[in-house]
């Protein structure tokens, strides 16, 4: 089994998923890739999808922090990271945390920066591809900055009674999650006051050191060359289950498109689509073919 993780050591939702790789004690290959836009190697994949991570298995190409987990899930599921008694309830939580938590995070982690601290190249990438506004951002930083430590500390009231995790004994999704966006604040606006009193918070900074302590499993240097190869060399799911109230049917040309992002959508053949993802098949340049998966909250299935 040919796991490959594409991902840079920046990326906030790239350590999300180092740390499920590392909880599960998987093997795997790393490439990184680009922090910003062209990404040769990656799009050569997916498609056009360009975000930060993607995991392949074999042909099988996962998009999205959500999707995978889901299919680290199904490929070793022990231990599992939705635990009993929270369950399905770490996927709520952990939706929660990267959707509106995060950009609270990403507030206080970038918006305290000094003018000129990021470089142009990923200003001008971020604003064209998601509408970031650096200016922006820093006239809001107070307030982001307030929110993320407002999370902080219902988080470090959860952990009060004595639990290790989240959901109690075992750690699980939502862990991962709250996680990723305390790492991103530490690692970028370390001696802030918002991260100074999310550091302060006791029972948090306990949990914190403990999913650290997951680790990120085994991974070994890799190119998109090595990656591309791996793909053309399996066969991906191609296995066909559509929901019939959703209006489309298998097999039907399709093009996906995540919310919010000026990237191109990543055209292909439909595989599957309901509660449980999105999956197309498309022809790789050269020969071989890949089956790209996608979460269904966040992006949007258009008929071609």
């Amino acid at each position: 089994m040919d796991i490959v993780l594409h991902q840079y050591p920046a990326s906030p939702f790239a350590e999300l998923a180092r740390l499920a790789l590392g909880f599960k004690g998987l093997d795997y290959r790393s490439v990184t890739i680009p922090s910003i836009m062209p990404k040769p190697g990656l799009v050569a994949l997916t498609g056009s999808y360009a975000r930060t991570p993607v995991l392949q298995i074999g042909a099988d190409i996962y998009c999205d922090t959500a999707t995978i987990i889901d299919a680290l899930e199904t490929v070793a599921p022990r231990p599992s990271l939705y635990p009993a008694p929270l369950g399905d309830l770490h996927r709520m939580l952990a939706n929660w945390a990267g959707a509106a938590q995060f950009g609270a995070h990403v507030g206080a982690a970038l918006g305290s920066l000094p003018p000129g601290a990021l470089p142009q190249a990923f200003v001008d990438d971020r604003k064209g591809r998601f509408g970031l506004d650096v200016a922006q951002l820093a006239r809001a930083t107070p307030h982001l900055a307030s929110q993320a430590v407002t999370a902080a500390t219902w988080l470090d009231a959860v952990l009060a009674d004595g639990r290790a995790f989240v959901g109690g004994d075992l750690a699980g999704h939502s862990d991962l999650a709250f996680y990723t966006n305390l790492w991103f604040v530490r690692g970028r606006a370390a001696g802030t006051p918002a991260e100074r009193t999310i550091a302060s918070l006791p029972n948090l900074a306990a949990w914190y050191d403990r999913v650290a302590s997951f680790g990120h499993g085994r991974p070994a240097e890799a190119s998109a060359d090595d990656a591309l190869a791996v793909a053309r060399a399996a066969t991906p799911d191609l296995s066909e289950r559509v929901d019939p109230a959703s209006g489309f049917s298998a097999g039907q040309p399709v093009k996906v498109k995540t919310d919010g992002s000026g990237d191109d959508p990543v055209s292909g053949h439909l595989l599957r689509l309901g509660a449980g993802g999105i999956a197309v098949a498309r022809d790789l340049d050269g020969g071989g073919m890949v089956a790209v998966n996608f979460p269904r909250l966040g992006q949007m299935v258009l008929p071609t």
